[in-house]
């Protein structure tokens, strides 16, 4: 303790200070366990006691300086030793976890009738399928569920199971053998996908005598909306054709047979949605409903239609009544498309939150049976028109069909937000420090934000507020559609993007819609230019007007539409839109673009159109 009061006092330190310290029995083995803020109470000066900590660290003996170091680094060494158990523990607890004992995977039929390979079409008793089975399931059980799936008690549209040869081909379409083909689990490891497609290849068995000749016949038949889509054909293979009592020629006006454009080309545009839809059952044309909607009130008038299930097992026609309460004189498939355009346009306004992208929000006089009513009505228009409503947000629906988010939930949710709110965003992102902190803390605020905003957190802040508003507040309605939609829909998120992206109308595709006469003069030609350029020059909005005026849905759910010129008078003439068949019908008078254009907007913008033609 000596040689500690003489260093204080060397250092000039007060006798008084130096007397409690010694009155407290406080030496240097003492000081060396203190901290600096209680040394502070006995020595004011910072300097002092820092030379004083140097002073007891110099006093102690080597033997503990040199077990202090030594202990220091054992304790490192046995934090190495046990971080590699702690990761193989982690990486076990993973592994465990991906261990599963079924996996769903996608089964197709790939059919080979000597000529032409390729995949059988839902309505021919194709499609792709979504099952379950064991992670331990080899080639011959794949088989046997692709045989259950599209011979069902030995028997498919193309002919009986005996009839043909099998195969079992991956998502590559490469033929699997017993040699080749891994255990569903071993090939999900492998393959990494997030849903393995096979298919069951069939080819008919070459017979030991066939004098018959078999021809390939394209039956185009009539839908049961009266509607001739030129997607739905079918095509049968038989030695002799009969006379189908179905095929009989209507009589409606509203129906164009048109020509059947590339309807069983195998590109990558049809395959892509191969087995979309997985019928609940055969739709029975003897089997019809009508259902009568008002104008006025379509929002609540299909959602009671759609309450009840069996409707989607029914041929659907509708009856329209209008605003003076009379009947509305159309019929077919053209007002089923207008109706379902004008139901969903009313649900998003009503039902629905959001700007670019919409995403239902929680009622109180919605239950569950409205919520899986809407979900049988976005199911039945695409399963009879190929409507889908593509203002939904994607990772809302991805939510519903993959049970997870594959597309970027920052991205949407900029869609989602205000303009004024994403530029704010957009900004935060680019520039933190340049944006008014006020601005962006009153945009997060109304999401319910409650961590501090910084350049680092700012991007998990949006992720996070993303989700909460695209996946986590609507996840009632996902649970009500996901019920009604996912066991009859089968798709990628990749095909779910291409699938919006082709419903979406834009100046460029809708002028390749346009089909006209070959021998058209040179004032029709002239005409016809004016429609082209009166497409081009229409905004995103009058554009859905457009189609919706000549195909009754304001999304492309037609692969033509057929332009007709007539003779019509400067005090008659107006464009004539027969939705039915997807025909614009418009005089060849027109002078000038100004008055065409001029007079088609009148048209569009009265958002009034009575459909009269039966």
């Amino acid at each position: 303790m000596s040689d500690l009061s003489d260093f204080l006092r060397v250092r000039g330190l007060p006798e008084d200070a130096i007397s409690l310290l010694e009155e407290q029995k406080i030496d240097w083995d003492v000081i060396a366990l203190m901290d600096d803020a209680t040394l502070a109470n006995y020595i004011p000066s910072y300097g002092d006691r820092i030379a004083l900590f140097n002073f007891c660290k110099s006093k102690q003996p080597l033997s503990k300086r040199k077990q202090g170091l030594l202990q220091k680094l054992r304790e490192k060494m046995k934090t190495k030793k046990e971080s590699p158990k702690e990761n193989t523990s982690q990486e076990r607890t993973r592994q465990t976890k991906k261990q599963k004992a079924t996996r769903n995977i996608e089964i197709g039929w790939i059919h080979t009738d000597g000529k032409i390979t390729k995949q059988v079409r839902a309505k021919q008793g194709g499609g792709t399928r979504k099952i379950q089975m064991a992670t331990d399931s080899e080639l011959k059980d794949i088989l046997h569920e692709g045989k259950k799936l599209f011979f069902p008690d030995g028997m498919s549209p193309k002919g009986p199971e005996t009839d043909f040869e099998f195969e079992v081909w991956d998502f590559k379409q490469n033929h699997l053998t017993d040699d080749t083909c891994l255990t569903i689990g071993n090939m999900y490891e492998a393959a990494r996908l997030t849903m393995l497609r096979f298919y069951i290849a069939t080819k008919p068995k070459v017979p030991e005598e066939d004098d018959s000749e078999t021809s390939e016949v394209i039956f185009v038949l009539e839908s049961s909306s009266s509607e001739i889509n030129p997607l739905q054909t079918w095509e049968v293979r038989s030695s002799s054709v009969d006379a189908h009592p179905g095929l009989e020629p209507s009589d409606d006006s509203e129906i164009t047979f048109g020509p059947i454009l590339n309807a069983e080309e195998d590109t990558e545009d049809t395959l892509i949605y191969e087995g979309f839809l997985v019928p609940l059952s055969p739709a029975n044309p003897d089997d019809a409903i009508t259902i009568t909607v008002h104008h006025t009130n379509t929002l609540h008038d299909i959602i009671t239609a759609f309450s009840d299930s069996d409707i989607m097992r029914k041929t659907l026609n509708v009856k329209r009544i209008l605003p003076d309460n009379t009947e509305e004189a159309g019929s077919g498939s053209g007002i089923l498309r207008d109706v379902l355009t004008c139901f969903w346009n009313k649900f998003n306004e009503r039902c629905t939150l959001g700007t670019t992208v919409k995403v239902p929000f929680i009622r109180h006089d919605f239950p569950a049976e409205k919520w899986k009513a809407v979900g049988r009505i976005l199911l039945k228009g695409y399963q009879d028109c190929q409507y889908f409503p593509n203002k939904l947000a994607i990772p809302f629906l991805e939510q519903v069909l993959f049970s997870s988010v594959y597309s970027d939930l920052k991205a949407h949710f900029l869609q989602f937000v205000s303009s004024q709110e994403c530029e704010v965003l957009r900004e935060a992102v680019k520039n933190f420090s340049a944006i008014d902190q006020d601005d962006l803390v009153e945009v997060l605020d109304s999401y319910g934000c409650r961590k501090r905003i910084t350049a680092e957190t700012l991007p998990t802040i949006l992720y996070e507020i993303a989700h909460k508003e695209l996946v986590q507040k609507p996840m009632f309605v996902i649970d009500c559609w996901r019920e009604i939609i996912y066991p009859h829909i089968s798709l990628s998120p990749e095909a779910l993007i291409k699938l919006f992206s082709d419903l979406q109308p834009t100046s460029k595709k809708v002028c390749q819609l346009l089909k006209f006469a070959e021998d058209l003069s040179p004032k029709q030609k002239d005409v016809g230019n004016h429609l082209k350029r009166f497409i081009r020059e229409l905004d995103d909005i009058k554009l859905q007007k457009f189609m919706r005026f000549c195909t009754g849905s304001d999304l492309i759910v037609t692969n033509s539409i057929f332009v007709e010129f007539q003779d019509m008078t400067a005090f008659t003439r107006r464009p004539v839109g027969h939705t039915c068949g997807s025909i614009l019908q418009i005089a060849d008078s027109y002078e000038n673009f100004p008055d065409f254009c001029s007079e088609f907007n009148a048209v569009l913008e009265s958002n009034v159109w009575v459909m009269d033609i039966v």
